[in-house]
């Protein structure tokens, strides 16, 4: 059914086509195959159409219409008239040949739009623009189907490899875990081991022989040195040293054994320290050994630090400054400044060290005051106040004892029953009468210290430099010429 319409719309186009050919025939001076090529040249194709169609457009008639002009101009009287007739005549001509135009357009527009072929041409074309488009869309979509596949397969093994990363993560982080947590099991069974040969098996060595004389603070020694150990040594050598204890088979065996492997962590944790001055060589002279042992002795060494305290950074020629305060208030002692110096920066690297020391010596003491607490109930008020007069003074502290140094003057007078330093240590609230005396003594000491210190570098680098203009004087007289 859809095959007969379209025969019968193709035949209907064609007989549109053929009448417009006869209406153009009609025509004089119209070409019909110009205008529209003729239906039997059905492989003309679409270029002859095209041009048929230009043709159409440019068409202009050839035809005169003078022979339809309905007054003759000779006719007339004057020339006026003639002029009018001949205006009217050609006005008229112009109409008929412009409708003729139009008429003509008009069929040959009336035969485009009928053609069959054209129409066929213009839906062929039409079909193939949206063929390409078609073809474009389809491109364009398989393009996009493959990034799509290509990133979701990226993205499946990038998945897959944080997944496996993942997991070897996970394994490994349990393979440590488990693994320190079964160092963790050895170190606290060997520790448990150790524990109890010491304490258990031998009672912390108090009954070997010779026995020590306070079994408190040797039991107190054997669980620090303990407790040394067991964080030192590793489970290899915590097992070799349980090893060792378990086969001993006396107690002062087992003693010495602890002993030796106490003293050797002792060594290993002990830093190059503060190299304390020594005898020399028996080649070397006794006088150098002398005054090596006096340079490096705890009396220097707390010289030195009490000049670095009083003279700070920014004094000048300060580490001459500090050697003669410290050959000053040390007997026998020389020292130069750049001695002091390396002094200092050996402090300054060994400080750490001290402070254990410090920290080992205030442990010590504690003991000692535990296992004395029948002395310690009987101190006496005395002793309490020099405690504390031994407290440091603070800066709220010193400002409040320079203020009242300045308000309460020795010529100011004082009231009645009440001293100028009584005043000062009210003043001062937190201080008695004798730390603020004592606190007055040791500034104006450690002040003129400071400047007899600086005054001693100033007259040794000017004697310096005397020596040396008297060294060159010679050399200059002997040069002069004659």
């Amino acid at each position: 059914m859809r095959t007969k319409e379209k025969g019968q719309v193709r035949n209907t186009g064609k007989t549109e086509v053929r009448s417009c050919i006869s209406a153009l025939k009609r025509h004089r001076g119209a070409d019909p195959e110009d205008l529209v090529p003729a239906l039997s040249k059905e492989d003309g194709g679409v270029q002859s159409l095209v041009s048929g169609g230009i043709s159409a457009e440019n068409y202009d008639t050839t035809r005169d219409y003078s022979f339809l002009d309905e007054e003759d101009k000779e006719k007339g009287e004057d020339r006026e008239t003639r002029r009018a007739i001949e205006r009217q005549n050609r006005a008229e001509r112009a109409r008929r040949r412009a409708d003729e135009l139009r008429s003509v357009r008009q069929i040959v527009e009336v035969a485009r739009e009928n053609d069959p072929r054209l129409l066929a041409a213009i839906k062929a074309e039409r079909d193939l623009k949206a063929a390409k488009r078609q073809a474009r869309l389809d491109a364009l979509r398989e393009k996009r189907a493959a990034e799509e596949q290509q990133a979701r397969l990226e993205a499946e093994q990038l998945s897959i490899a944080r997944a496996a990363s993942e997991e070897r993560r996970r394994t490994e982080a349990d393979r440590i875990r488990r693994e320190r947590d079964q160092v963790r099991q050895e170190a606290k069974r060997e520790r448990r081991r150790l524990r109890a040969v010491v304490v258990d098996r031998y009672d912390h060595f108090c009954q070997s022989e010779p026995r020590p004389a306070d079994s408190g603070a040797e039991r107190v020694r054997i669980l620090a040195a303990l407790d040394l150990l067991c964080q030192r040594l590793s489970n290899v050598q915590l097992q070799d040293l349980n090893t060792r204890l378990e086969q001993t088979t006396s107690g002062n065996e087992a003693r010495d054994l602890f002993n030796a492997k106490f003293q050797e962590i002792q060594r290993a944790m002990q830093p190059p320290g503060l190299q304390i001055g020594t005898k020399s060589s028996q080649s070397g002279s006794s006088e150098h050994s002398t005054t090596a042992s006096i340079k490096y002795s705890p009396e220097v060494i707390q010289a030195l630090i009490k000049a670095v305290n009083l003279l700070p950074a920014g004094t000048p020629k300060r580490w001459e400054a500090i050697a003669a305060y410290i050959n000053q208030h040390v007997p026998n002692a020389s020292i130069s400044g750049k001695e002091a110096l390396k002094q200092a920066k050996a402090l300054s690297h060994d400080d750490t060290h001290l402070r254990k020391e410090a920290n080992t010596k205030a442990f010590d003491a504690f003991s000692s005051s535990m296992r004395e607490s029948e002395a310690t109930k009987n101190v006496t008020i005395t002793s309490e106040l020099e405690a504390d007069a031994a407290r440091p003074w603070t800066v709220t502290e010193q400002r409040a004892l320079e203020q009242a140094l300045r308000s309460c003057s020795g010529d100011q007078t004082s009231a009645p029953g009440e001293d100028r330093w009584q005043r000062i240590a009210n003043i001062v609230g937190t201080r008695t009468r004798r730390e603020c005396m004592l606190r007055c003594k040791e500034l104006s000491d450690q002040v003129r210290a400071k400047k007899a210190a600086i005054a001693a570098a100033t007259k040794g680098s000017t004697q310096n430099g005397l020596a040396i203009a008297s060294a060159k004087s010679p050399e200059a007289s002997k040069s002069k010429p004659t």
